[in-house]
């Protein structure tokens, strides 16, 4: 399969065209809410010719039909046995993101550019997703770090010291790692990314299986582990990623074993 880019106008006819109203009504609302119902059908009916003119639509027995690769992502979209998304702080101030959905042996990556208003869709391998992940979080290759642990209460403390000068002054005094990792976070101001694993139910309801977190610098960036109360704070590496795919999404990688 090659990269199929639909603008969001495109995309919500897709919805509409395989029968996924609801994704299509709620897109509609994000985006065209202001727009009425005379106005909204000129709109799909401009976007057909622009699917057709992309070969990604056919007219057979009197009927508009996405061709088939385009029909699967679109049925992906709807429902996906686990996805991950991964965000990030832009430098503009908003938020980058890229999303990985699997569903059995398939593996589709979900790319967002220009504000959201074009969406790219490509199948990729799981090695290749945690490729892709590793370099959006710009993640280090090697690492001679150990790691460390802080506490709920420590790690609040830290970030609320990049706010509150008296906050500073109580912050007790930072050794080797722990001090590293803090003049990460005074760098970036406290900025935090999320990588977030969910799993849906029958009802394909989102359920937030985990979620992990890294800091925003422009290299070498730390990841964050949580584990009830405590949090296991490392230098990223692309290994460490892999892992973190395999031991949240392990049922669609046994699927999919890495290279394939």
């Amino acid at each position: 399969m090659n990269k199929i880019s639909l603008s969001i106008e495109e995309l919500i006819y897709c919805f509409y065209n395989e029968g996924y109203f609801e994704h299509g009504n709620a897109l509609k609302q994000v985006y065209f809410g202001d727009l009425n119902d005379e106005k909204m059908d000129l709109l799909l009916q401009i976007t057909t010719r622009s699917l057709l003119s992309k070969s990604l639509l056919v007219y057979e027995n009197h009927k508009f039909m996405l061709v088939e690769e385009l029909s699967e992502v679109i049925s992906m979209l709807n429902y996906s046995e686990q996805s991950i998304k991964a965000s990030r702080h832009g430098q503009n101030g908003g938020e980058e993101s890229v999303s990985f959905h699997f569903n059995g042996k398939t593996v589709l990556q979900h790319s967002l550019h220009f504000d959201e208003q074009v969406h790219v869709f490509e199948k990729v391998s799981a090695e290749a997703a945690a490729e892709v992940i590793s370099s959006f979080y710009r993640i280090s290759d090697h690492s001679r770090n150990s790691g460390f642990e802080l506490s709920q209460a420590e790690f609040e403390q830290m970030l609320d010291s990049l706010e509150d000068n008296q906050k500073l002054f109580e912050l007790p005094a930072l050794q080797g790692e722990k001090q590293g990792f803090y003049e990460t976070l005074k760098s970036t101001n406290g900025l935090l990314n999320t990588l977030l694993f969910m799993e849906f139910t029958e009802q394909k309801e989102p359920v937030a299986k985990n979620v992990v977190l890294f800091t925003n610098e422009s290299k070498n960036n730390w990841v964050i582990e949580k584990y009830e109360d405590v949090f296991t704070i490392n230098q990223c590496t692309s290994s460490k990623v892999i892992q973190l795919i395999k031991e949240n999404v392990i049922e669609s990688l046994e699927k999919v074993p890495y290279g394939e």
